[in-house]
């Protein structure tokens, strides 16, 4: 059983469309124990940020974002790798 440590960090907020009618928040994904990361943009309805904060706006589009953002951080996985890791040759 391999357990992830994945970290999430919001790397875009703004509001999309002219005039505007969705709110665009950005994820970074980054596995901590293998360094492979990923991105994703996840979109909300204007409508559905009335009244919320910046913070609770990013928890509705993580959400939203659920089941896309899990299926990335499931390949983020932590299976053992050699790229990236130092190389001793044995002679």
């Amino acid at each position: 059983y391999i357990t992830m440590s994945i970290q999430y960090k919001v790397v875009r907020y703004e509001l999309n469309g002219n005039p505007p009618d969705e709110y665009i928040v950005g994820f970074h994904m980054e596995n901590s124990d293998n360094g492979k990361m990923a991105y994703l943009d996840a979109k909300l309805p204007l409508e559905s940020g009335n009244g919320k904060t910046q913070s609770e706006i990013c928890n509705l589009a993580f959400s939203g974002a659920y089941d896309r953002i899990t299926g990335i951080s499931g390949d983020l996985d932590s299976v053992p790798t050699v790229v990236g890791a130092q190389y001793i040759p044995n002679m």
